[in-house]
């Protein structure tokens, strides 16, 4: 499982879930910069990614091709679509770009209603697999960008996510806290081993249950981040529950979208094969 290329006939899919609520306009720690900031920066970053992965050079033009569609919430006490349906990758990035680089976020949701977020994905997501784009393709993956705290549980709905299913493979389930209070011990990516245990995740009863709502780390994941040497000290058994410390954190965490393609070449990028 989570063996399918990506490409034009089976493109991937990212849902987006970017935290904007009030909390958010609070400084990251260490930084000037409100936490929504640096969750507009983690999504532009990843669109850039799937960019590349997306464009083909030819007589020396870059052509991007539709290998990626990426479906965006923003929500706090409510959920706003940032389009109605999923948008290929060129036009995603041309409407963020258009956008001035933004989702349009500014901690200005209110609350943090996270269950309504995850309610509203799992409903864009359900349609996805049955789609004819998206059927045979490596299994979607949900991107949760939040400061961690929330006033309502989504645990049993991301557990229904985590139960959608391509013929590649279960959605993927991805929780990205964009804060430093946890109780794993790490400097830099290098030494990062990620997440097993709600102890490490912990103390705090949002990180933990962020951390419950995680995917568990597939195999081909594990080797690419391991083999790449993102996270070489990743350990096997860890969930797809990352905290962003840094700077270098948050360009090192967005590569779990690249090891969909990365050494295993599961990202076919030839004219032929699309």
């Amino acid at each position: 499982m989570y063996n399918s290329r990506v490409s034009t006939a089976n493109p991937g899919l990212i849902q987006f879930l970017l935290d904007d609520s009030g909390s958010t306009q609070e400084c990251f720690p260490g930084t000037t910069d409100p936490a929504y900031v640096w969750i507009e920066r983690f999504g532009g970053i990843i669109m850039k990614e799937l960019v590349a992965r997306s464009t083909d050079v030819n007589n020396g033009e870059g052509v991007i091709k539709p290998r990626y569609y990426i479906s965006t919430l923003n929500y706090g006490s409510s959920v706003e679509p940032w389009s109605k349906e999923p948008l290929d990758i060129e036009e995603a990035v041309k409407r963020y770009t258009e956008a001035g680089n933004s989702f349009g976020l500014g901690g200005k949701l209110g609350g943090t209603d996270t269950r309504k977020a995850f309610e509203a994905a799992e409903k864009i997501l359900a349609k996805a697999i049955k789609d004819g784009r998206f059927k045979d393709s490596f299994a979607p993956m949900l991107f949760h960008l939040t400061d961690g705290l929330s006033q309502s549980d989504a645990s049993d709905v991301a557990e229904k996510i985590k139960q959608l299913a391509t013929n590649d493979g279960n959605v993927l389930v991805v929780n990205a806290f964009i804060g430093t209070e946890t109780s794993l011990e790490y400097k830099d990516p290098e030494d990062f081993t990620g997440y097993t245990t709600e102890q490490e995740a912990g103390p705090s009863e949002d990180n933990i249950r962020l951390f419950n709502m995680s995917s568990p780390m597939p195999e081909a994941v594990y080797i690419n981040l391991t083999e790449d040497g993102i996270f070489p000290n990743l350990r096997e058994d860890a969930r797809l529950f990352f905290d962003v410390r840094t700077k270098d954190m948050l360009k090192h965490v967005i590569q779990v979208v690249g090891s969909i393609g990365s050494r295993a070449d599961r990202t076919e990028r030839t004219y032929d094969e699309g």
